[in-house]
Parts: structure tokens; sequence; C-alpha cells
């Protein structure tokens, strides 16, 4: 069980980062080429909303097999991240940053998916938000990734 369930959170984590990575370093290049920003906008929007059907399910694939592996592989059950005892180790630590960011990445990827993306159709202003939010993002998936390294080697 404990293999399926870290092939399926590593696949998930590997397809959410790497649509992100595609969508910033080589989607936007190219679109620079294109000198009409109204298309730039529509192609862009295209290929973000069909990324976010898949983004989010990898989303929902680490939120479910986090979790599991985080019991099956170091005997942490769900009930134990609510307690302060859990955090006091160097593993502790790296998970309860972890866990933060996580957290802090599905409330921005909300904001980015579902307000400000459609929001910068239309609007330079939501169009510079949605650039933040999606580089940020990426940074922030990428300290996650660190962490979980961390975490497999001990915190």
């Amino acid at each position: 069980m404990v293999k399926i369930t870290l092939f399926i959170h590593i696949l998930a984590a590997l397809f959410w980062i790497g649509g992100m990575l595609f969508l910033s370093l080589i989607v936007a290049p190219f679109l620079l080429t294109i000198e009409d920003r109204n298309e730039r906008s529509r192609i862009y929007q295209v290929v973000g909303t069909r990324y976010r059907f898949w983004g989010w399910l990898s989303l929902a694939a680490l939120l479910v097999t986090g979790p599991i592996n985080l019991y099956l592989l170091w005997g942490v059950p769900p009930s134990d991240l609510v307690s302060h005892e859990v955090y006091g180790s160097a593993f502790g630590k790296a998970l309860g940053a972890k866990l933060g960011l996580v957290f802090l990445v599905v409330l921005t990827s909300l904001l980015h998916d579902f307000w400000i993306g459609p929001g910068a159709r239309t609007s330079p202003k939501f169009s510079a938000y949605a650039r933040f939010l999606g580089r940020f993002n990426l940074a922030v998936a990428l300290i996650i990734v660190m962490l979980a390294v961390m975490l497999r080697t001990g915190g």
C-alpha cells in the first residue's frame, strides 16, 4: 500500500509542479512573441483553463495521499497533526512548515484560478496579480518539495 500511495503522491507532485514550470518557462515566454495582446491573453486563458483541471486533480491527490503516507511511513495519524508534541522535533518543524505552505498554496491557488485569473482577461491589474501569484505558487511548491526531502531524510 505504501508504495502505491507514495507513487501516486510523487506522480501528482511531478505533474503539478511540472505544469507550473511549463506554463512559466515555456508558454509565457512563447506568448511574448505574439504581438496582439488580446490573442496572447486568449491563448494563455485556454492553456491555463485546460491545465487547471489537471492541476487541481493533482492537488487533490496530494492532499489525500499526503496524510496516508505520513501515517504509513512515519506512523503519524492525522489526529496527531493538531497536537503540539508532533512539532517539537526537526522532523515536526519541517512537517509543520510543509503543512503551512500547503495550506497557503491551496488558498492562493483558489484565488488565482477562480478570482484573479478570470479577472486578468479584462484587467491589466488583475493580469499582473495573476502573474505574481502564479510565480509565487511555483516558488512555494518548490519549497514544499525541499521540505518533503527534509522529511524523508529525518527533518
